[in-house]
C-alpha cells in the first residue's frame, strides 16, 4: 500500500516549480501526493502528473473568523485523507497543519521554514502583536514527537529552535529550495547587456526603495533598471501599483510583471540585485542568478549572504544603503574582467552548492527516515 504526503501551501503549487519537482519525485518514488493549496487553472495539468488536489483557501490577513475557518479547513481534511506525512510550507499552513497534526498521533509533520518573512523585521505594534501569538502557536506545531523542521539558513533554525525548545535532531538545514542546473544555466554570452535586474515580490522589504534610488543616482542611459515581480497587495508593506506605474512613466525602472520563468530575463541582465532586508530563507532568484553565471549584489542579511561567496560571486552591501548599492553596481558594471569573472565562480558556486537534484533527494530521505523510525 502506497505512504501518503499531504503538502499544505498558502499559494498556487503549480507556479512554486521547487515544491512541485519534490511532489514529482516523491510520486516517482511511489508515494500518493496530496495537494492543499488555491489552484488557478492549473489542475487539469496536476492531475495529469499524478498528483491528488484539494483546493483550499487560507486567509493570509489577521481576520480572526477567516483564520478559525482556514484551520478547520485543514484539521478536516487531515482527518479525510488520513496521510503518512503533512508537509507545510510557509508560517500559517505550519501553524495550522501542525496544530492540526498533533491530534493524530500516527501522522508525522514536516515544517518548511522557508524565511521568517515580514512579521518578524517589522516593528509596528500590529505585528508585534501577532508575532507574539506566532511563537506561542509555533510552538504548539513543533511540540509533535514525529516532526522535521527544515531551515534554508542557519540563523533562522537557532531562532526557530530557541523559541521553540527545538531538539536538534528534529531539525534541518536544506540551503534553499535549489534550482535545475540544465535548465538555468549561461546562455549566450551578454557582455553586451545594459539590464539591472530586480527580481521579486514588489515589497519595501524586499529593497525595491534602495534600487529605485540607485537608479536615479546612476542617472545614465547607459542602462535599463529592470523591475519583475507581482503585487502582493495583501502584504502591509508592498508597493502600490500607481507607484510602480509613475517610477515607470518617469523612465527610471522598466517594470516587467510577475513572470513565471525567470531564465531567459536573467540571461539578458548584466548583474541581478536584491538589497534585502526582508525575513529570507535562501532567495529563489539569487541562486537562479548564480546558476545562470549572473553577477549578484545582495545585503549582508540573513538569507541573502547565503547565496553568494562576497568579492568572487557578487558583493555583499549593508541594508537599506542605497549609496552602497551604485557604488556597487559601478563596480561591477564598469569592470567587464570582474563582470565575467564573478559570473563564472557564480555557476561553479550553484552548481556545487545548489543542485535540485540534491535538495529532492534530502528531503525524500526525511520523508523515509520519519516513515521507518515510527
Amino acid at each position: 500500500m502506497k505512504k501518503k504526503i499531504l503538502f499544505i501551501a498558502n499559494v498556487d503549487w503549480f507556479y512554486c516549480s521547487h515544491r512541485l519537482n519534490i511532489g514529482i519525485e516523491a510520486i516517482k518514488d511511489n508515494y500518493e501526493v496530496h495537494l492543499a493549496a488555491k489552484f488557478t487553472g492549473c489542475e487539469e495539468r496536476l492531475n495529469n502528473l499524478g498528483f491528488v488536489l484539494h483546493p483550499i483557501e487560507i486567509d493570509r490577513g489577521s481576520n480572526i473568523i477567516k483564520t478559525v475557518k482556514s484551520f478547520f479547513q485543514i484539521f478536516f481534511l487531515i482527518k479525510r485523507v488520513q496521510p503518512d506525512i503533512v508537509h507545510s510550507i510557509t508560517i500559517k499552513p505550519i501553524i495550522f497543519g501542525g496544530f492540526a497534526a498533533r491530534f493524530f498521533t500516527k501522522i508525522s509533520f514536516v515544517a518548511s521554514v522557508s524565511g521568517l518573512g515580514y512579521l518578524f523585521i517589522s516593528s509596528d505594534v500590529k505585528a508585534l502583536l501577532i508575532k507574539f501569538v506566532a511563537k506561542i502557536f509555533y510552538k504548539l506545531a513543533f511540540s509533535k514527537e514525529k516532526l522535521k523542521v527544515i531551515f534554508q539558513n542557519q540563523e533562522d533554525l537557532n531562532k526557530i529552535s530557541q523559541i521553540c525548545n527545538l531538539n536538534f535532531k528534529k531539525t534541518a538545514l536544506i540551503r534553499g529550495s535549489g534550482v535545475d542546473l540544465k535548465f538555468f544555466k549561461p546562455l549566450k554570452n551578454k557582455s553586451d547587456s545594459k539590464n539591472i535586474l530586480f527580481a521579486s515580490r514588489l515589497l519595501k522589504s524586499k529593497g525595491l526603495l534602495e534600487f529605485v534610488k540607485s537608479a536615479k543616482d546612476m542617472k545614465s542611459k547607459n542602462f535599463t533598471f529592470l523591475v519583475a515581480g507581482m503585487l502582493d497587495i495583501e502584504n502591509p508593506d508592498c508597493i502600490s501599483k500607481e507607484q510602480i506605474n509613475e517610477w515607470e512613466r518617469n523612465g527610471i525602472i522598466k517594470y516587467c510583471g510577475y513572470i513565471k520563468n525567470m531564465r531567459d530575463l536573467i540571461n539578458e541582465s548584466k548583474v541581478v540585485v536584491l538589497p534585502s532586508y526582508y525575513g529570507e530563507g535562501l532567495p529563489k532568484i539569487l541562486i537562479e542568478a548564480a546558476a545562470c553565471g549572473i553577477p549578484i549584489i545582495t545585503t549582508d542579511h540573513q538569507g541573502c549572504r547565503d547565496a553568494i561567496i562576497p568579492n568572487k560571486t557578487g558583493i555583499l552591501i549593508p541594508i537599506r544603503d542605497s549609496k552602497a548599492l551604485t557604488r556597487a553596481l559601478k563596480k561591477i558594471l564598469y569592470s567587464p574582467d570582474l563582470c565575467k569573472k564573478m559570473g563564472v565562480y557564480a555557476r561553479k558556486f550553484a552548481m556545487q552548492n545548489f543542485d535540485i537534484k540534491c535538495v529532492n533527494e534530502k528531503h525524500l530521505r526525511i520523508y523515509s527516515d520519519l516513515i521507518k523510525n515510527y
